[in-house]
């Protein structure tokens, strides 16, 4: 299964989203990034392959990483 973790601006705050649904928002774009990066990278250990998607003010994406399951 495809699992998508998305880090967008949202309301002066950065939201972490997971499969566009919204998990959790931080102050730092810092701690953003790195929680998704961490969610991410469990996700081939459960079986599923993983995005990361960095979005900037307009909803585009300003960068990505994959994880995929066939490599753990």
């Amino acid at each position: 299964m495809q699992k998508v973790f998305e880090v967008a601006p949202r309301r002066g705050a950065w939201d972490v989203t997971h499969n566009h649904v919204g998990f959790r928002l931080y102050q730092s774009k810092r701690e953003a990034i790195r929680v998704a990066l961490l969610l991410g990278r469990m996700q081939p250990r459960l079986g599923d392959d993983a995005e990361i998607i960095l979005r900037d003010d307009h909803g585009a994406a300003m960068a990505h990483r994959h994880f995929s399951a066939q490599g753990a």
